[in-house]
């Protein structure tokens, strides 16, 4: 049977690899490697933004690295789930530069869903205010294709 201190090793030890997965995850956002990036996601993981809706992960952040350009990311906080440590969320001041527009900065909560062995994200769910960067979407160089 387990002592409490060794648990609590456990749980520390859980929550500093999650830790370090949303970091790394930050890091190759704000780095556009889409590679390194995906690297971090299930093969199939999924994405779901206010703007794009539901789809593949690797369909959303390619679009995300083909329309945006000098992405920052300022970490606020990054969340880990004490009833479920399969969820964490970061909170982010995102500024990035859609299409051929000016640098807009938008803050904003990533949810992640992780896999059973906490080592990728399954599925992710991005919230933020779209109203002021709604127009952003519409200019010619960021519409889908």
């Amino acid at each position: 049977m387990k002592t409490s201190r060794e648990e609590g090793r456990r749980v520390s030890r859980e929550w500093g690899e999650i830790e370090a997965l949303c970091r790394r995850y930050l890091a190759a956002l704000e780095s556009g490697d889409l590679e390194s990036l995906l690297a971090n996601f299930s093969d199939d993981a999924t994405a779901t933004s206010p703007i794009s809706g539901k789809q593949p992960a690797a369909d959303f952040y390619a679009y995300v690295m083909r329309v945006t350009s000098d992405r920052k990311m300022a970490l606020k906080t990054i969340f880990v789930g004490t009833s479920n440590p399969r969820q964490a969320a970061v909170h982010v001041a995102y500024t990035r530069t859609v299409a051929d527009g000016q640098p807009a900065t938008i803050e904003g909560v990533d949810i992640f869903e992780l896999t059973e062995d906490g080592s990728k994200i399954s599925a992710i769910t991005i919230i933020y205010d779209t109203a002021p960067v709604r127009a952003e979407f519409d200019r010619p160089g960021a519409r889908r294709r």
